[in-house]
């Protein structure tokens, strides 16, 4: 599993959009967020760099160093 430190997750409705935008591009990846500690974790197919891509491209700032597996 992959860790991502997530700015601006706020509520249900950005851990919906961050799932459903991975899940679009691996139907299987397992995503877990905190809310309160705006952690991401991703176990996937996808390469961290592409997770922090797809991301990043719903709308968050993904904090350098993001993505070390666990």
């Amino acid at each position: 599993m992959y860790s991502f430190n997530v700015h601006g997750i706020g509520c249900g409705t950005c851990v919906r959009k961050i799932t459903a935008a991975i899940n679009n591009f691996d139907d299987e990846a397992v995503v877990e967020v905190d809310v309160a500690g705006g952690v991401v974790g991703v176990d996937s197919e996808l390469e961290p760099r592409e997770i922090r891509r797809v991301i990043e491209d719903a709308g968050y700032a993904v904090s350098a160093g993001a993505g070390a597996a666990q």
